[in-house]
């Protein structure tokens, strides 16, 4: 309709502002195109059965961040976040921001709409986990992120209601561990530290504890592991199991794919484990070899 105006007033060609029509139109045409291109994936992915120690490691990496993990069933995927201008911008490091890549046109948005295609997201019943790294300031980052999850509170899974939703969001990094934790009408869980197992922290507040897998591990994958290493891995297992919680390591390993697979095959006799990589394939395939009889 708008091109058909312009085309058919040939004498406002001339004008100043004729050529900023043309552009706002392609433009809006552009984005139009765009948001029908995203929710045709949303229709498209195949669901895949969750993997439920599968974690997605700087997933906005991916050629098609949540998209490519969720094809492949994975339970969790991660997101660093930045408030910048009152908006949450997710990238690695501030050098990496763009304007467009938000937390919700990354993620909460597709989630929304993939629900709305396939009413779930998994073939069978699944929690995805909504990993959120705070790269910023806790307070002022979680006084903006608030207000953003309660548009999709219809999704979340939260301290109040935990047999409902599809999605639990689990902040990490800066977050301001009081101030969530005094907020009664929060929507989000909290990723406690590996080494505060023994303290018994309460699964509904901390149902995954992390750390980094260097400090804790000197093991590379060869040989077997330490006797040491080996009785501590199996003990922070057993405590987080008896918790109804999960463990999370970062910085592992990941020289190559047959050094990853050993210590990957040591994890995976654990289920409190959730191992994250930034190789979906490889961990998919260890996965599914783990599963046969």
């Amino acid at each position: 309709m708008l091109l058909n105006n312009l085309n058919s007033n040939t004498g406002e060609q001339n004008s100043p502002n004729y050529w900023g029509k043309i552009i706002r139109f392609y433009f809006l045409a552009a984005l139009l195109l765009l948001a029908q291109v995203t929710v045709g994936q949303q229709k498209q992915l195949p669901l895949a059965k969750p993997l439920e120690q599968g974690h997605s490691h700087n997933d906005y990496w991916r050629p098609r961040p949540l998209l490519d993990a969720l094809a492949l069933g994975f339970k969790s995927v991660e997101a660093d976040v930045f408030l910048v201008d009152n908006t949450l911008l997710v990238g690695h490091s501030k050098n990496e921001l763009q304007p467009d890549k938000t937390l919700e046109t990354m993620y909460l948005k597709p989630i929304q709409e993939l629900v709305q295609a396939n009413k779930k997201i998994y073939r069978q019943p699944g929690v995805l986990y909504l990993y959120i790294d705070f790269k910023s300031e806790g307070k002022a980052t979680y006084d903006q992120l608030s207000p953003v999850l309660t548009k999709y509170r219809h999704l979340l899974v939260s301290p109040q209601q935990q047999h409902k939703g599809t999605v639990k969001v689990i902040l990490t990094g800066n977050y301001p561990a009081e101030q969530v934790l005094a907020d009664k009408q929060r929507l989000v869980f909290l990723d406690g530290k590996v080494e505060q197992l023994p303290q018994k922290l309460k699964s509904k507040e901390y149902p995954v504890v992390s750390g980094n897998w260097a400090k804790f591990f000197k093991w590379q994958g060869e040989g077997a592991m330490p006797p040491a290493e080996a009785r501590q891995l199996t003990e922070w297992a057993r405590i987080a199991q008896q918790n109804g919680q999960q463990i999370r390591f970062w910085n592992m390993p990941e020289k190559s794919q047959e050094q990853i697979n050993v210590i990957w095959q040591e994890l995976l006799k654990y289920p409190a484990v959730l191992i994250g990589t930034d190789h979906l394939d490889w961990l998919s395939k260890a996965l599914a070899e783990q599963k046969k009889p």
